[in-house]
Order: structure tokens, then sequence, then C-alpha cells
């Protein structure tokens, strides 16, 4: 049911993924993006390890399973998430929140062509609205690096590919073990990465970079994961989905609060084109389930 008390952790989950955005703001004014991105897995994996072990639901990873992790750690959580630290890196928080939030639109697509599912007029539809959004924001006074919009949307795509393939091992282990074991496949890529981005970018650890890394790794990561799995374990999917326009939303209250950005009247046109798409996709994936 999807009762008040269960719309908490739903809550919860997007106050601190939109959070995410503007808290990796602060950690990129002095480490280079995907070092931080490295230094949050190394906090990250440790937590979900100890979430997993305390909750009994660890899982032997069987052999059959290990290519289909391997390509979720390195689709999803090195090549996306690299070039969505780069986005973010280039955009302001409330900007690459908002199209970071466009996987619903993204997977029905994936899915059709990877799945065999059927496409409809719908799909389509949403998919230009949203574009649509995207185009708008973009255009406004050249104020958004379209560099950067094109990294962030190439981060949607992979991830949404990424969640296409967690697809197969659904079911066989906790959605936060695939997560943890595609950020431990992911490690050596990104840190690999790091290490040459180090050669030409500084970094210096500063307490509010330190703060900013653990905060990602820990709330922004294992908190958020926990409270994810249980709003799914007790609310319909496409129910939970319907709330992914909050991410942009919290991001722009906080990027305006803390980070004094500025939301223009183009911004506000095309983040509700954009909404208005996730939202009919979720919808029309509501529908057909």
């Amino acid at each position: 049911m999807n009762d008040r008390k269960n719309l908490i952790p739903l809550f919860s989950t997007f106050l601190l993924w939109g959070s995410l955005y503007i808290v990796s703001k602060v950690a990129l004014r002095t480490i280079p993006p995907v070092t931080l991105l490295a230094m949050r897995y190394l906090v990250s994996i440790p937590a979900l390890f100890l979430l997993l072990k305390l909750r009994g639901v660890m899982k032997p990873l069987q052999r059959e399973d290990f290519k289909t992790v391997l390509a979720i750690g390195v689709v999803g959580y090195f090549a996306s998430f690299c070039l969505q630290m780069l986005g973010i890196d280039r955009l302001s928080g409330s900007v690459s929140s908002l199209l970071g939030a466009m996987n619903p639109i993204f997977i029905p697509i994936l899915a059709a062509v990877f799945l065999k599912e059927k496409i409809t007029a719908a799909k389509v539809l949403c998919v230009a609205v949203s574009m649509a959004g995207v185009v708008l924001i973009v255009g406004v006074d050249g104020t958004v690096d379209p560099a950067g919009a094109a990294l962030m949307l190439g981060s949607v795509f992979l991830w949404s590919s990424a969640s296409i393939i967690i697809r197969r091992v659904s079911g066989k282990y906790d959605p936060m073990q695939v997560a943890m074991m595609a950020m431990i496949c992911a490690l050596p890529f990104t840190g690999l990465w790091a290490a040459v981005e180090l050669q030409s970018s500084p970094c210096t650890l500063t307490a509010p970079g330190l703060a900013a890394v653990l905060y990602m790794g820990l709330m922004g990561t294992a908190a958020a994961h926990t409270l994810w799995n249980l709003s799914l374990s007790r609310m319909d999917a496409s129910f939970c989905s319907m709330f992914y326009p909050l991410q942009p939303l919290v991001s722009s209250v906080l990027g305006v609060l803390l980070l004094g950005e500025a939301i223009t009247p183009g911004f506000v046109a095309g983040g509700l084109i954009i909404c208005c798409g996730i939202v009919a996709a979720v919808l029309s994936g509501r529908k057909k389930a």
C-alpha cells in the first residue's frame, strides 16, 4: 500500500539523491571529477558491505553472473558515473540534477531495442517532449554549457543501459549487493583514470571536500540505496518512479540557498517540460504493468 508512512523513506531517497549534485559541486572545488568518484567508491563499498552483512543477505557471486556484474560495473558505475561527474563539473547543480533525472525516459526505449519490448507512440512522445525541454534549457542565453549537457545525457543513456543489464541478475541477489559488486568492478578502471587525471589536475584535501566525500559515500549511496530498496519493497516501482522530479527540485532549492545558483525562466520552463515527460513515461509504463 502507498500510505503516508511508506512515503517517508521514498521522499528521503530523493532528498539524498537531489543533494548529491550540490554536495558534488562543493567537493569539485578542490577534487578532480573522476578522483572524486573513486574516493566515493572507497567510502561506499565498505559501507554497503557492512549493511549487507548486518541484514544477512549477502550471497556468493555465481560464476555465470560474473560477466553480467562486470558489464554493470563498466557501463554503469564506471563509464556512466565518470561522465556524470565530468558533466556536474561543467554545469550548475540544478541543471545537472534535472538532466540526471531522465532515466525513466531512456529506459523504455532501450528496453524496446534490447529486450524486444513494444515501443509505443506514447514512449516516443515522452522522449520528444523531454528532449525539447533539454533544448530549451541549453539554448537559453547560452548560459548552459552544451558539452556539459551532452556529458550528462551520455551518462543517463549509459546508466539506463546498465539498468537493462541489471535485469539479468535481478531477483538473484539483493540490489544493494549488485551495486556493491558493480562498484568493486568499476573501481580499478576509475582508479586508473583518476591516476591519469591527477597528473594534470591538482587535488587538495580540505575539510569541506572530505566531508563531502563522506556524505556522498555514506548518505548519498549507502543510505539512499537502503531507503530506495525499502520503498520498492513496500510500494510499486512505477509509483516510486513518479517521484523522480523531486530530485531536480531539491537540487534547485539547495543550489540557490547554498551555492547562490540562479534559476532562470528558461530553466523553469524547460524543467517543467522535462518533468512532464518523466511523469508521462512513468505513467505509460505503469499502465502497461
